[in-house]
């Protein structure tokens, strides 16, 4: 459906634009067209009016992400005509005002949208896109956090909070909203392994503790294919056997439930490492002498 609108009967448009709105996809380009055909033959395509203006909404928002700021705030004039007092106008309204550069303006619109209907979480989340864009980073966050108040179970936006805290340097706050997110979807390995990464910036003995169980569960989780879990997990051993050797006990830290060798993780993912740069080499699949520069590295850091 990708391709040749133009030569689709336009009751195959209306399908392909319920079934986009069913299932919440976002499809510039062919919503774009089929909204187009839909909309500029609508006696032809003979759909009802109610029908008519969710089509319209939706040619909207593909206008603004094709680029096409005039047909979207053609078609919100003619929405607004018919709801004039819509908070989904209005949200609208706000995302053309964002196209156009003008985002306190767009601010503004949410926050009118805000007053009337405080619980908008379309609104808020604009309201938190467009005070990032300004570049307004603590207000954006404030808006994210309080809106997460409300959305909890928003495990998109827990992730996006987190990022906006380790761009602060906050990673104390990133770790509790990563620990969010690594309970909402626990079998993703990705999430475990940023959560790991803040745990390790932090550095604390506990932190470091918690990093590598879940720089271990990233490496397990993803078939040892995780090559940034893999040398997290080697690093944060490294670092943890350093620790040890502060205390004057060079061979064991801590970990939870009694002594465990800290350079056994980190030794395993070293040789993980190893075969999986060789077997690169070996098919071509990586640059000739790359396992030469990354032994070099792993010696260098697990002889530290």
């Amino acid at each position: 459906m990708s391709k040749g609108f133009e030569k689709v009967d336009l009751a195959s448009c209306i399908k392909y634009l319920r079934m986009i709105d069913e299932h919440k996809l976002r499809r510039p380009d062919p919503v774009y067209r089929a909204a187009s055909l839909v909309v500029n033959n609508q006696k032809r395509a003979k759909v009802q009016k109610q029908d008519l203006y969710a089509f319209m909404e939706q040619l909207a928002v593909a206008a603004l992400d094709v680029n096409d700021v005039d047909t979207c705030d053609r078609t919100i004039d003619v929405l607004r005509e018919t709801f004039p007092s819509s908070s989904r106008v209005k949200r609208l309204e706000g995302m053309s005002l964002e196209a156009k550069g003008r985002v306190d303006d767009a601010v503004a619109v949410y926050d009118k949208v805000l007053e009337e209907f405080p619980s908008d979480q379309r609104a808020m989340k604009r309201r938190v896109a467009a005070l990032a864009s300004a570049g307004r980073d603590k207000e954006a966050i404030d808006a994210l956090a309080k809106y997460l108040d409300t959305f909890m179970a928003d495990t998109r936006a827990w992730e996006r909070l987190a990022g906006m805290y380790q761009e602060r340097g906050a990673y104390r706050q990133a770790v509790f909203c990563w620990e969010e997110v690594v309970a909402a979807e626990p079998s993703v390995h990705y999430h475990h392994r940023r959560l790991a990464e803040c745990l390790y910036t932090l550095g604390t003995e506990e932190d470091l503790r918690a990093a590598r169980k879940y720089y271990a569960a990233a490496v397990d989780m993803s078939n040892a294919g995780d090559v940034r879990a893999l040398y997290g997990l080697a690093l944060t051993d490294n670092r943890l056997r350093r620790k040890g050797k502060v205390k004057g006990n060079p061979e064991i830290a801590a970990d939870g439930d009694g002594q465990v060798p800290v350079t056994e993780l980190g030794q395993h993912a070293a040789g993980l490492l190893r075969k999986m740069y060789a077997a690169g080499e070996k098919i071509g699949a990586s640059k000739p002498g790359l396992c030469a520069i990354v032994e070099g590295q792993l010696k260098t850091l697990l002889d530290a």
